[in-house]
């Protein structure tokens, strides 16, 4: 994987793509980040898989114990413990990763106004932890029964947007 982001500090990145891309890509650069030094993931979509990440690292080192090592995970169920989770997360130079940031504020059982609520003081808290080290944070693209509201706002935020959207499939060639 060539296209993988650049995370610099100071900057809140952004990951859109569908499902299958998302994984590979936040594997790939856990795995990179992960043999470089700590790294912290915040895991809102319950995403995270341990096996694939051994196996990228794997290919990135022989330290592999090392590596994984350096991973530190926390996971939140709901999207009141995200907004929790983000606020007891000490800023410090430690890249973060928020995977699937919106998957936990699709519950419909919490109001819209609520979650745009909840979600704007999760933004503020990814600016904090974003000024002292690279932060990225990843989202779908194809969640059709996600708010798109969320989804701008999440957009609107970010310093820098990594869209990674399915190629179209080609025109089949015609013979006559």
């Amino acid at each position: 994987m060539n296209n993988l982001p650049a995370l610099y500090p100071g900057r809140l990145h952004l990951l859109l793509a569908l499902q299958s891309a998302r994984f590979e890509l936040v594997n790939v650069l856990v795995a990179r980040l992960a043999c470089s030094g700590p790294l912290l993931i915040l895991d809102g979509g319950n995403c995270f898989q341990a096996h694939r990440i051994v196996r990228q690292v794997r290919r990135h080192t022989p330290y592999m114990e090392s590596a994984l090592e350096h991973i530190y995970i926390a996971r939140a169920f709901t999207c009141y413990q995200v907004v929790t989770l983000l606020a007891d997360t000490p800023a410090a130079p430690v890249p973060t990763l928020v995977l699937d940031l919106l998957s936990t504020f699709q519950d419909e059982n919490v109001s819209l106004y609520e979650r745009r609520r909840l979600l704007q003081a999760c933004l503020g808290e990814l600016r904090r932890l974003s000024q002292q080290a690279p932060t990225l944070v990843s989202a779908a693209l194809e969640a059709a029964h996600q708010s798109s509201d969320l989804l701008d706002l999440l957009e609107e935020s970010a310093d820098q947007v990594y869209r990674f959207e399915p190629q179209p499939a080609p025109e089949p060639l015609r013979l006559f």
